[in-house]
């Protein structure tokens, strides 16, 4: 439409911006000055006024509008304020709005895993209809393939073989890793075997640019990439591709959602899950290959073991003892920061001293009166020291087996050594934590025992022939000589629809660190104590064959409806009780709300797709206040 004398109407540049506060999570509407037309395009990080102060945001995107477009809109546009820098690239920021949905967040949530750490250029131009576009990743998506590779084989080599040539190499292929340690593991390696690696996000621009491989712990999921070929998830079921914060994600989801047509997710892993077999293809190796990457398992039963603490069992010891006979080599650091260690490691995944004391007169559970959190006993940091002789050490294990002070885990409240209810002053310990385990230990061993959990220092020193530890220990170590579960009934029996899963994956990490079965090592590299010694996920393990685990579950599930056969969403917070009455989601037909516990729900229903859409139409509806949901907890 031309104007009253002939020429086109004066055009206005406008830039969309998505503000960058969780709480707020809207687009608002700036104009551009000349100065800034030909440097912000989509993804640009900007500083642009809101009310009384200024906020910033990234650009989702860029208009020209007429002066009747703006008078239309009933408010006079703000300029944008300043221009950061660069952001992710508009393929990014709709598979971030994608996994707002997907995940119920805010796009900010993961927009932030998008963006760069540090200040880069900003790009001019680009297009993205910002408010569509999350639907390009929910059809018409590649394909999936789950490669089954034992824990024995170097996943390094995989990579390589199936990468192949570099020089011939097209497209760009993203790594994502479980940890930092893996990734500056194979970033090296593929660096040095010819590759321009690119880590995420520390090299941001690189992997925009010119990066054959682009590398990075769970975020690097929603790197921005120019030319994409495959995403390869390195040990997908390892826990640690799992954002535990809300909003919870899973990587491998992501990725299998962002790969289009003719691109391609790789799932290396040791123990898939269900939902990462469904709707996947399959790449194994060969029976007896598979079985040779497994390390030999021995399996303990703890139920036929008699006395106070079954826990640490003759076989328990024997099978330690057994281990250090043979000799262990001095610790020593990786270049990736993990110490190669020969020694034994001992799993027990519970802290504290005493975990849980009783009550001997009214038989209650001595708890907190603030909180109502079972009480724990306080081990003093003084008492950690090496001792050399057995009787050093039988000292300081009464030492520290005495119950001098008791303390609150939540609130941090401490207590004298009484019960909480009758206030008397027998007690007796029912379960206890790593402190007082690893006293036990010294004593049963007789000798010096380190301690590893995720406050733990990563240092050479203090580390002794055999270690205690939580599962900080598969972040800290790269090898041992073997691996002892303590207590395998606490991972198989949690309270978690995934328990099982995670307990095999658990399994699979172990068997990372020990030789694998055709290593004649003199002991059994990994020793399990349970009450359940015909378990499907243990013998799936003793076997080397995670075939017979995995259609068993995949069964269970279909059987009772669980995911991925079915779809839990569970809602949880100070609100949601309030949320759950004012949404009206308990009168849909197609969704089924469960109570959990106090403040905790399970949404069910036939189909994800169908429970997400729900929820998107209540989030715009009902506040979100003081609730949230997670679709990756089962």
């Amino acid at each position: 439409m031309a104007s009253a004398g002939g020429r086109p109407p004066a055009l206005t540049k406008v830039a969309e911006v998505l503000i960058d506060s969780v709480g707020l999570s809207r687009v608002f509407t700036y104009s551009l000055p000349k100065r800034f037309q030909t440097r912000i395009g989509i993804g640009s990080y900007v500083s642009v006024p809101l009310g009384n102060s200024r906020v910033r945001g990234w650009v989702v995107g860029l208009e020209e509008l007429t002066a009747e477009d703006i008078e239309a809109l009933g408010f006079e546009l703000s300029p944008v304020f300043r221009l950061l820098g660069g952001g992710p690239n508009p393929e990014a920021i709709a598979l971030c709005k994608w996994a707002a949905w997907r995940f119920i967040g805010s796009p900010v949530n993961f927009l932030t895993h998008a963006s760069p750490k540090k200040r880069v250029a900003s790009r001019p131009g680009g297009e993205l209809d910002f408010k569509s576009c999350e639907q390009k990743f929910t059809h018409e998506r590649g394909e999936s393939t789950v490669v089954r590779i034992p824990p024995g084989h170097s996943r390094y080599n995989w990579i390589l073989n199936h990468l192949g040539d570099p020089t011939q190499f097209k497209g760009q292929v993203i790594v994502v890793c479980p940890s930092q340690a893996v990734v500056s593991f194979l970033a090296s390696r593929l660096a040095s075997s010819g590759y321009r690696v690119a880590l995420f996000p520390e090299e941001f621009e690189a992997a925009l640019e010119y990066a054959q491989v682009v590398i990075g712990a769970r975020n690097a999921a929603f790197a921005s990439v120019s030319n994409l070929s495959e995403v390869i998830v390195v040990d997908a079921d390892d826990p640690a591709h799992n954002e535990t914060s809300a909003p919870v994600w899973s990587s491998y989801v992501v990725a299998r959602a962002r790969v289009g047509k003719g691109q391609k997710a790789l799932f290396l892993s040791s123990a898939p899950t269900v939902d990462m077999m469904r709707g996947s293809k399959t790449m194994a190796l060969s029976r007896s290959e598979e079985r040779s990457g497994w390390p030999k398992v021995l399996v303990g039963n703890i139920s036929e073991t008699t006395g106070a603490n079954p826990l640490l069992s003759s076989d328990l010891v024997a099978q330690i003892n057994s281990g250090l006979r043979l000799g262990v080599r001095p610790p020593a650091m990786t270049a990736e920061g993990l110490i190669d260690y020969d020694g034994v490691i001992v799993l027990y995944n519970r802290l504290g001293g005493a975990r849980t004391l009783v009550c001997q007169r009214c038989n209650q559970v001595v708890s907190c009166t603030e909180c109502s959190t079972i009480l724990m006993q306080d081990v003093p940091s003084y008492r950690h020291r090496v001792l050399s002789s057995r009787a050093e050490i039988n000292r300081q294990v009464k030492e520290n087996l005495l119950i001098t002070a008791l303390s609150c885990p939540r609130c941090k409240r401490e207590y004298p050594v009484i019960c909480t209810s009758c206030m008397s002053t027998s007690l007796k310990v029912v379960t206890f934590g790593i402190e007082r385990f690893r006293a036990l230990l010294e004593a049963a061993v007789g000798k010096s025992v380190s301690e590893v959990k995720a406050t733990s220092a990563l240092s050479l020193e203090g580390v002794h022939s055999v270690t205690l530890g939580t599962e900080a220990v598969f972040s800290r170590f790269r090898s041992a000589k073997m691996v002892v579960i303590a207590d395998f009934d606490h991972y198989l029996y949690a309270p978690s629809l995934a328990a099982r899963e995670v307990a095999f994956s658990l399994l699979a990490r172990a068997a990372r660190l020990v030789p694998p079965r055709i290593a004649n090592t003199g002991c059994v590299p990994i020793y399990i104590q349970t009450r359940d010694v015909k378990n499907p996920v243990i013998k799936a393990a003793v076997d080397g064959d995670p075939r017979r685990f995995i259609s068993e579950e995949a069964l269970m599930r279909k059987r009772l409806g669980l995911p991925p056969f079915g779809a839990i969403v569970r809602c949880f917070g100070p609100r949601s009780a309030d949320w759950i009455a004012r949404s009206g989601i308990n009168d849909r037909d197609v969704v089924e709300v469960i109570p959990v516990r106090e403040g905790v729900f399970d949404l069910r229903s036939r189909s994800l797709d169908e429970i997400l859409g729900i929820l998107a139409e209540l989030r715009s509806k009902v506040s979100m206040t003081g609730v949230r949901f997670s679709t990756v907890s089962v």
